[in-house]
């Protein structure tokens, strides 16, 4: 089949978080037997020799844009025999420091270089003709989903046999702008309203996606059924209940070439279950690069997380010196809301030695850090599917996790018995449950450390491959 993907960021070229990682593991997969065109913005953050990319010249993008008409271009680069990459081209929307915002708002002009890029995605497609599926990923493609639909399809310029499959990677960004933006799409404004691309009197792109794909996907089946809930749905869970007959959820995989303690080039010292000693020589190595006590005896809990409410940091703040009490090490690596840097920051002043509060994102740390840490926390309010965890069981890091998404889906509980037990879990979304949580797992990991290594080397025999997920995507395609 021949497959045009369109993503906002796409690892290696180019990444802010688990979106990129998806992105580049799942059609690296799907290329290995299928023709895949993978369609990003052209990001000014992309090396474009490294990659090859050329400019294809007798491709020119002209884009009604409101009262104007945007020019840009396509550049493209052949990975490999079934893996092309084209970028979107226009200096003015994508030249930039950073890629959505400046971290803490998003660009005003979003709705207007998101818009340009699901435009020449379609524009892409008419050029290269002989699209089986056009596969559209969160808010930032959505938009292409309506004009796909509603113009490409009925003008003839993409063939109506071309099916269309629209993947929500995260719910809670869904691309809201304000009615008056209506005027930049150029459409008739019979289509703002309750049943369309109307939002509690905004444009919802995200929405668009939801009604104009022929197949939507998530990415577990946990979280397909969640976000056709009030609790997680954001307002459209009556949207995707009425398309529920078409909503399929499909877990991620991981790429276990990057993460895998024993091919890691990141850390330190490779391990597998079989040498699985090796690991303590990563902790103590962390210990000593991050200023910590050296202490290889006291339990390590690390997490690497953007730093949001989604996240379940407003779970942390409150009991993180009972934590500290329990006789434990922490190391946070992440960026986000400012209030969260602060807390951290004010935390590793508190607690030097015992607290590091890494505010960044740094590839390689935080591959060391799944590979030093005792114990992984993440308790997320939702989590869509989570690579975290799943990177962290490999690394025999057990975690610890909220009963949620992709969470429930993977983790399995050490309530459930110790054979095939890989976590802790909680269900209640409070300081306390989570507390109680963590204290369990640090009272397993100091009192019963053959019941903990179990748990840890559990973990390290999942396997959730990108060749399952890439199997079920095609026969959702098919």
């Amino acid at each position: 089949m021949n497959i045009l993907y369109g993503v906002a960021e796409y690892f290696p070229l180019v990444k802010t978080g688990g979106l990129g990682d998806a992105a580049g593991a799942f059609t690296s997969t799907l290329s290995k037997k299928h023709k895949v065109s993978v369609v990003l913005p052209g990001y000014s953050k992309i090396d474009r020799k490294q990659y090859g990319f050329k400019k294809i010249e007798n491709l020119k993008l002209s884009i009604p844009i409101g009262e104007k008409e945007v020019e840009g271009f396509v550049e493209k680069a052949e990975i490999n025999e079934n893996l092309t990459i084209y970028l979107i081209c226009n200096d003015g929307y994508f030249n930039r420091e950073n890629l959505f915002g400046d971290g803490i708002t998003p660009y005003k002009d979003n709705a207007e270089r998101f818009l340009f890029f699901s435009r020449g995605i379609l524009e892409l497609a008419c050029y290269l003709k002989k699209i089986d599926v056009i596969h559209l990923n969160d808010w930032h493609t959505a938009i292409g989903m309506f004009y796909l639909k509603e113009f490409y399809k009925k003008m003839g310029k993409i063939n109506p046999q071309t099916k269309s499959v629209f993947t929500i990677h995260n719910l809670g960004y869904q691309g809201i702008f304000w009615q008056y933006d209506m005027y930049l799409l150029n459409i008739d404004w019979k289509y703002f309203n309750p049943e369309g691309l109307e939002f509690y009197n905004h444009i919802n792109y995200l929405k668009s996606g939801i009604l104009y794909s022929d197949i939507i996907t998530t990415v577990s089946p946990t979280y397909a059924k969640e976000i056709q809930t009030p609790e997680f749905g954001f307002g459209l869970d009556g949207v995707l209940r009425k398309r529920s007959k078409d909503l399929y959820g499909i877990l991620n995989g991981v790429d276990y070439s990057v993460w895998h303690p024993w091919r890691d080039k990141l850390i330190p010292f490779k391990y597998n279950r079989k040498t699985f000693e090796k690991k303590l020589k990563n902790k103590i190595h962390v210990q000593k690069e991050l200023g910590l006590e050296i202490k290889p005896e006291k339990p390590l809990l690390v997490m690497v997380s953007r730093l949001s409410e989604q996240k379940g940091i407003d779970l942390i703040t409150p009991v993180f010196d009972m934590l500290v009490e329990l006789g434990v090490q922490i190391i946070i690596l992440g960026t986000g809301d400012k209030k969260y840097i602060d807390f951290f920051n004010w935390k590793e002043h508190q607690f030097k030695g015992t607290v590091v509060g890494y505010m960044a994102y740094d590839e390689a740390v935080a591959h060391k850090l799944y590979a030093a840490g005792d114990i992984y926390l993440m308790p997320s309010k939702y989590e869509p599917c989570g690579l975290s965890q799943m990177y962290a069981m490999k690394y025999g890091t057990v975690p610890v996790v909220r009963n949620t998404g992709g969470l429930k889906d993977t983790v399995i509980d050490i309530e459930e018995g110790t054979d095939k037990a890989t976590g802790f879990k909680f269900e209640y979304y409070s300081p306390y449950a989570f507390y109680e949580a963590v204290r369990k797992a640090v009272n397993t990991y100091k009192n019963d450390r053959e019941t903990f290594n179990k748990l840890a080397l559990n973990g390290m025999d999942t396997k959730f491959t990108w060749e399952k997920t890439v199997k079920e995507y095609l026969r959702l395609y098919r």
